[in-house]
């Protein structure tokens, strides 16, 4: 089949510059691409080529803002039949984008919460429900969300989670990581540290002042506790908004318990969740289910995350992480890690078990397969929700 690929006008394919939907994207690639002819769409960038073949996968990029970008898509795809358009995101849009290939078929991928009141008009949403074949959602979170709004396309939802390179994210124990992981932690200076993990954009909703109000509590039961916040205000930047540098104020009483990496390149983020004891994501917004978790859980980091959005989806409480309700709460936050510092055998069995769901549930294949088996017009399940992996696993 002839397969496009449409990701958000945010950020280029591959994921030079980071992000969410740009990484799905370029991990499911290699297995889509084994059997069907694939062209990937996204937004132009200084560094990449406008047009170029790479590993037998044509992509295509342009510039502009989202209107006139969305309109080089339609372009493009009323010159070239394609068999499926995967628009990632943009729900908006897709009418647009099918009205210039009436004899494609669509499948919209949504990683937000895009339909909701201010993103897309409701008689807009259902002319997009009805033209596509199927909505992947990356939670259950977001399949609900879709559901209560539009009930009446309830059975076009099917959650996909999303995954994590397993080759990349190798587990904490593996004896090439470890090895890694000493260098790592001696070069930057933890060596003997206890490092609390937490990567993320500096933005408010993700909750990295809450972490830093926590960590005085954290440092008074382990005194060599470090808080690594690896990320920056955007991806690709460095710059810094009021929030960022009231962060850094806020962390200066603290010292070097507290560290900011910046941004990072996508290609170094495995060996930045080597350093880490413990795995923390702070989300105060409810996010759709963030990837960071996978990531930790491949390297054998137990979790610590809060129940908003889709991320609690995939924890087994007491088994892989914990959960933490009161999100808004810093002393929540550090009652969690200090149970978790101060036993590390707990952590590092729950680390394990996250290792072991990884490799079972959360691979880049699987994610394809899913994909693949959709594209492939398999209806054996009319379920709007796969079975939660967690309930799986413990039966």
């Amino acid at each position: 089949m002839k397969i496009l690929l449409v990701c958000t006008e945010k950020l280029p394919v591959p994921f030079i510059r980071g992000g969410a939907i740009q990484t799905y994207i370029d991990e499911i690639l290699p297995y889509l691409s084994r059997e069907h002819k694939i062209t990937v769409f996204s937004v132009s960038d200084p560094d990449l080529p406008d047009r170029e073949v790479r590993d037998g996968i044509r992509y295509e990029r342009a510039a502009g803002d989202v209107e006139e970008y969305y309109q080089a898509v339609a372009n493009f795809v009323a010159g070239e039949m394609f068999d499926w358009v995967i628009i990632y995101n943009r729900p908006k849009y897709l009418p647009m984008v099918a009205a210039a290939t009436p004899k494609s078929r669509f499948l919209l991928s949504m990683h937000n919460e895009m339909f909701e009141d201010g993103k897309i008009a409701p008689d807009e949403a259902r002319h997009c429900l009805q033209r596509v074949e199927r909505v992947v959602t990356v939670s259950e979170f977001i399949a609900h969300g879709i559901a209560n709004l539009f009930p009446e396309y309830r059975h076009k939802l099917q959650p996909v989670y999303a995954g994590v390179n397993l080759k990349r994210f190798q587990p904490r124990w593996a004896p090439d990581a470890a090895e890694r992981r000493a260098e790592l932690l001696a070069a930057h200076g933890l060596k003997d540290r206890k490092v609390v993990l937490s990567v993320g954009r500096l933005s408010k909703k993700k909750g990295p002042h809450i972490l830093i109000s926590a960590f005085p509590e954290v440092i008074e039961q382990h005194p060599s506790a470090v808080l690594l916040l690896v990320g920056s205000k955007w991806y690709g930047k460095n710059e810094e908004d009021s929030y960022v540098l009231e962060l850094k104020e806020q962390a200066k009483s603290l010292g070097d318990s507290v560290r900011f990496s910046g941004f990072i390149p996508p290609v170094n983020i495995p060996d930045y969740f080597l350093l880490g004891d413990i795995f923390v994501c702070a989300s105060q917004w409810q996010e759709p289910l963030a990837r960071v978790h996978y990531e930790g859980m491949a390297t054998g980091l137990s979790i610590v995350t809060t129940a908003r959005g889709g991320n609690a989806e995939v924890i087994v409480p007491d088994q892989n992480g914990l959960i933490i309700n009161d999100y808004q709460n810093p002393h929540a936050f550090a009652t969690q890690i200090n149970y978790l510092l101060s036993r590390p055998d707990l952590a590092e069995e729950m680390g394990r078990r996250g290792r072991y769901l990884s490799e079972v549930y959360y691979s880049w294949s699987r994610v394809a397969s899913d994909i693949l088996k959709i594209l492939a017009d398999d209806r054996r399940s009319n379920r709007i929700l796969l079975d939660d992996p967690k309930d799986t696993v413990l039966t």
